[in-house]
C-alpha cells in the first residue's frame, strides 16, 4: 500500500475482535501508532467483551463495540453508523489485526486504504502437524501487529504492553513501565491455574505443590486470578490449604482483574489471557507452557519473565489449546515439577537477577 507522503491522515480504524491475549497485546501497537500519527482521529473495533481493555486509553478517540453473536446484516448495520460518526464517511486507513470474515465484512468499502496484518499459518501448520520448526525468528505477536504498519512509518518505540486504570488515564507515563522488582523476603504472588483448555492447564496438585513449597521457604499471600468459570479449578486448589490467599477467579472485570494483579510482586501462569495482563503491568512473570509453544509469538511481552515448558517430541500439539491430549499421556504438563516452577520464581525475586 502506497500513501502520498503528502496526504494527511486524518482518521485510522485498527481492529481486533478477539481474543482477550490478542486485543492486549494490540495495546503496544496503539500506543506506537498514536505517536506516529498524533493528530490523528484512532478508532478501534472490538468485541464488547474486550473494550474494557481501553477504557482509560489515551490514545484512542473511540472504542467500536461488536457483540460477537452479532449476524452479518448487524455487524452491516455497525458498520454503517461508524460511517456516520467520522468524517469523510471512509477511513484513510483501516489496519485489520484479525482478518477473517467478520472484519473483512465490517472494513469492506469504508477504509480509503487496508493494511492487513501477516498471520503466517503455514509455519504454524507445519509446527503443529509435521513437527517442522520454519521459525527463522520467534516473533512476538506484539511485533507482528506493528509490522502490519511498517510502510506507515510506524515506530517500535521499546515500551512494553498497556492496561490503564482509572487513576492513570491522564498521565504522560506509564506507572508499571518504572516497576521495582520486589525481594523474596516478603512476596504476595499471583496464581492463574485455569485456562479455557485443558492441555494448558498445569494440573491443580502441582500448583498446591507449588504453593506449599513457596510458603514454606517465604513469607507469601498468594492471589488467584481466573475469569468466568474458573472458580472450580481454584478451589480444588485451595480446599484444605493452610496459607493465606485472596480469590478473584471469576471475576468478569479486566479492569478489576489488571488492578490486583498490579499488587503482586510475582505471578505464575498458564499459556493464558491473564498473562497478558501480568505483562500489562510490568510484573514479573513464570509462564507455563505445555501443548502450546513460545514459537507462537505469545510469551510473557517486555516484562521479567520465565518459561517453564518440557522439550517434547509432541509439542507442540495446537496453537491454541485442546480438550485432551491426543497422546493420552499429557506429559508436556505432566513433567513438569513443582521444584522447577519454584525454582523460576526464586530467580525472578532475586536481588541477583538478571531480566
Amino acid at each position: 500500500m502506497r500513501i502520498s507522503e503528502n496526504k494527511e491522515i486524518k482518521s485510522i480504524l485498527v481492529i481486533r475482535l478477539s481474543s482477550m491475549g490478542d486485543v492486549i497485546l494490540t495495546t503496544e501497537f496503539v500506543r506506537q501508532l498514536k505517536k506516529r500519527f498524533p493528530q490523528t482521529r484512532i478508532d478501534f473495533l472490538t468485541a464488547d467483551t474486550f473494550s474494557e481493555i481501553y477504557k482509560f486509553s489515551p490514545y484512542l478517540n473511540k472504542v467500536i463495540e461488536y457483540d460477537k453473536k452479532a449476524s452479518s446484516s448487524q455487524i452491516k448495520t455497525l458498520k454503517t453508523e461508524t460511517a456516520a460518526d467520522i468524517p469523510g464517511v471512509k477511513y484513510d486507513i483501516i489496519i485489520d489485526l484479525q482478518r477473517n470474515l467478520r472484519s473483512a465484512i465490517f472494513r469492506r468499502g469504508l477504509g480509503r486504504h487496508i493494511l492487513k496484518v501477516y498471520k503466517n499459518r503455514l509455519n504454524k501448520f507445519l509446527l503443529v502437524k509435521f513437527k517442522k520448526n520454519r521459525y527463522k525468528e520467534v516473533v512476538p505477536i506484539a511485533d507482528i501487529y506493528r509490522r502490519t504498519a511498517e510502510s506507515v512509518g510506524v515506530e517500535d518505540d521499546n515500551f512494553g504492553l498497556e492496561i490503564r486504570l482509572y487513576s492513570e488515564k491522564d498521565l504522560d507515563i506509564y506507572p508499571p513501565f518504572n516497576r521495582v522488582p520486589a525481594s523474596s523476603e516478603n512476596l504476595t504472588v499471583g496464581i492463574a491455574p485455569a485456562a479455557n483448555h485443558k492441555t494448558k492447564r498445569l494440573p491443580t496438585a502441582t500448583y498446591i505443590e507449588i504453593i506449599t513449597l513457596m510458603s514454606e521457604k517465604y513469607n507469601c499471600e498468594f492471589v488467584f486470578f481466573g475469569g468466568p468459570g474458573d472458580e472450580p479449578t481454584v478451589s480444588e486448589i485451595t480446599e484444605g490449604l493452610p496459607v493465606n490467599y485472596q480469590d478473584f477467579s471469576g471475576t468478569k472485570s479486566i479492569l478489576k482483574t489488571s488492578e490486583e494483579i498490579d499488587k503482586c510482586d510475582l505471578l505464575i501462569t498458564n499459556d493464558t489471557g491473564v498473562l497478558h495482563i501480568g505483562a500489562a503491568r510490568a510484573v514479573p512473570t513464570v509462564a507455563i507452557f505445555g501443548s502450546t509453544v513460545p514459537e507462537f509469538g505469545f510469551a510473557p511481552r517486555r516484562t521479567a519473565c520465565r518459561i517453564v515448558q518440557k522439550d517434547l517430541k509432541c509439542r507442540p500439539c495446537t496453537h491454541i489449546g485442546r480438550a485432551e491430549c491426543p497422546q493420552k499421556h499429557f506429559d508436556c504438563m505432566n513433567e513438569i515439577t513443582a521444584e522447577e516452577v519454584v525454582s523460576a520464581s526464586e530467580e525472578l525475586t532475586s536481588k541477583n537477577c538478571q531480566l
